[in-house]
């Protein structure tokens, strides 16, 4: 590849990254990752909040920080669900489960999606990763994603995330639908697991689907893909590395726009079958536009170094990489001051 190629790669590649920290205010691991790695960027954890007052400084400085350093702002980004998976803490509003929400109907999804999205917007959040769209079947109760879920019939879920989205981005914070093409049918945590979805007619997929056509149809702006496995689909590489999923499936046939994002690249389902130069390569020719990268930082570097070697040693992924560069940019429109509404 032409030297000026490669020099592109060292300075665009870590636009694909999301970046969990360990810290509660700029601190140096923070510096190095934008500076270093000119990182995309973060997703905030329980353990970077501390107050509202705490929050809003860190989000400001490090948003001065990256201007400075970068020549432009950084994406923050959050999971606030609800229930036991949002990462404000009191004095921030406290939201319910998704399954709570879905018992109690549509206005009451309308109201605490307004809630969050206020919340989020006060902090300087652009993006919530959330809802959760699995259809999760009642039984068991103990299933690992039946609090987050809405519920486990797909046109409950379809109405209630089409809520929470259209709710969400009309009070300008971005909504990702999650975790694409379902993980509700998963008996494993692909935090620790490998998990493999059966699906066992054309039938069976489509009633997981219908939540996120739904989304799609509303406009929703990000999609989050899981690491599950689906072999009516593709019986070789889960979700977040199917070329038939994410290119075929969702924007081929369902249509989607916007941009993709991969769940956290840390869980055991991919970091412990991939090296970062498989999952760099896999997931950009999958058309995955930002990489999770949450619970360990000091894997930003290799991953980062993995991105940009896929990019500037082939061709093909260097074309990948600017049409995803293309629709992270339409992302950043849809942010703008002058934007009021619109799909991506």
């Amino acid at each position: 590849m032409p030297r000026e190629t490669r020099q592109s790669a060292d300075t665009e590649a870590g636009l694909h990254l999301l970046a969990g920290f360990h810290g509660t205010e700029l601190d140096d691991e923070l510096k190095a990752l934008i500076r270093n790695f000119r990182i995309g960027g973060v997703v905030l954890f329980k353990r970077n909040v501390e107050s509202p007052v705490q929050l809003r400084s860190l989000i400001e400085e490090t948003q001065h920080f990256a201007t400075v350093e970068l020549g432009r702002p950084l994406w923050v980004a959050i999971d606030q669900e609800g229930g036991l998976v949002q990462r404000l803490a009191p004095p921030f509003t406290q939201l319910p489960s998704a399954r709570s929400l879905s018992l109690a109907g549509p206005s009451s999804v309308a109201q605490w999606s307004s809630t969050a999205a206020s919340d989020l917007l006060r902090m300087g959040i652009q993006i919530n990763l959330a809802p959760v769209l699995d259809v999760v079947p009642d039984e068991p109760a103990t299933h690992f994603m039946k609090d987050r879920s809405l519920g486990s019939e797909p046109l409950q879920v379809s109405e209630l995330g089409r809520i929470w989205i259209q709710t969400m981005q009309e009070r300008g914070v971005s909504a990702t639908a999650k975790h694409f093409p379902g993980l509700g049918r998963a008996e494993l945590d692909p935090h620790h697991f490998a998990p493999v979805i059966h699906w066992h007619s054309q039938a069976e997929m489509e009633r997981d689907l219908l939540p996120f056509r739904a989304a799609i149809d509303a406009g929703v702006h990000c999609v989050m893909t899981s690491h599950a496995l689906y072999p009516f689909l593709d019986p070789v590489r889960p979700a977040t590395f199917s070329e038939r999923i994410n290119r075929g499936l969702l924007r081929d046939d369902m249509g989607f726009r916007g941009v993709l994002m991969s769940d956290d690249m840390d869980m055991a389902a991919v970091s412990g079958r991939y090296t970062w130069d498989e999952a760099a390569g896999l997931g950009l020719s999958a058309g995955i536009d930002f990489f999770l990268v949450c619970q360990r930082p000091e894997n930003i570097d290799r991953f980062h170094q993995a991105l940009v070697d896929a990019i500037s040693g082939s061709s093909v992924l260097a074309a990948v990489h600017l049409q995803s560069l293309q629709r992270i940019a339409r992302l950043s429109r849809l942010h703008s001051p002058d934007h009021n509404t619109g799909d991506p």
